[in-house]
């Protein structure tokens, strides 16, 4: 069973990852290269920075939209 089918708190948490990239030319140029970058950067182990927010979810109906690339 999953867990909001037992009545167990959901949590919303957004993770923003900082990585630098240049040579690129556009916005659009500039978010593939830093997934290209963050992807590589987990699987090598390597340390990258990271924020975390987090906050219980009390209306299970989506409550913001959720913006990016969904992986």
């Amino acid at each position: 069973m999953r867990g909001e089918e037992m009545g167990a708190t959901q949590w919303l948490v957004t993770l923003t990852f900082r990585v630098t990239v240049s040579g690129v030319r556009s916005k659009d140029d500039s978010v593939a290269a830093g997934l290209d970058q963050l992807k590589l950067g987990l699987c090598s182990g390597e340390d990258i920075p990271v924020e975390a927010s987090v906050r219980r979810i009390t209306n299970l109906v989506e409550e913001e939209p959720i913006f990016g690339v969904r992986w």
